[in-house]
């Protein structure tokens, strides 16, 4: 039995006469002693088995985007609606009080008391000084009246059947 130099302890792991390398060094031809508890094997360790590179990032969802979307067009379309509609036009006259009140002024101050079809148009402003025309039908024959807007309360001042 071989005896290891002096200064070198002989281990049961190592063969009698294979020298012992000093602590924390590796022997000639031999790799590094791991500590750490890693897994290596000549199979590339842990997921060893996978594609080969990383994983493939998850494809992210589009929903949220499609959502986005969907909003936005609600939106214009709703605001597109509303001004077709007349919202964004400010006050304008009920044509319907107007045509009351048109035929209530020609009984009243004209002495016209067959008065009907009362048609005025519908979206009329309320800006003080503006006109435009109805037509009635009074004692059976078609006629016209002019209507201006006096004020913004809304007053409006009906003229004379022509």
């Amino acid at each position: 039995m071989t005896q290891p130099p002096p200064g070198q302890p002989q281990g049961w792991w190592q063969p009698q006469g294979t020298p012992s390398p000093p602590h924390g060094q590796a022997a000639p031809g031999h790799p590094p002693p791991v500590y750490g508890g890693g897994f290596q094997s000549q199979y590339g360790g842990f997921g060893a088995f996978g594609a080969g590179g990383p994983a493939p990032a998850p494809r992210k969802s589009r929903k949220p985007l499609l959502i986005a979307v969907a909003a936005v067009l609600v939106l214009a379309g709703g605001g597109v609606a509303a001004w077709l509609l007349g919202a964004f036009r400010g006050d304008v006259l009920d044509a319907g009080s107007v045509e009351r009140g048109v035929a209530q002024v020609l009984r009243d101050s004209y002495g016209e008391h067959d008065v009907r079809a009362v048609q005025c148009p519908d979206g009329q402003p309320i800006e003080t000084g503006h006109t435009f025309d109805c037509s009635v039908e009074v004692a059976g024959k078609p006629r016209t009246v002019s209507i201006r807007v006096l004020n913004d309360q809304p007053e409006f001042e009906v003229g004379a059947p022509r």
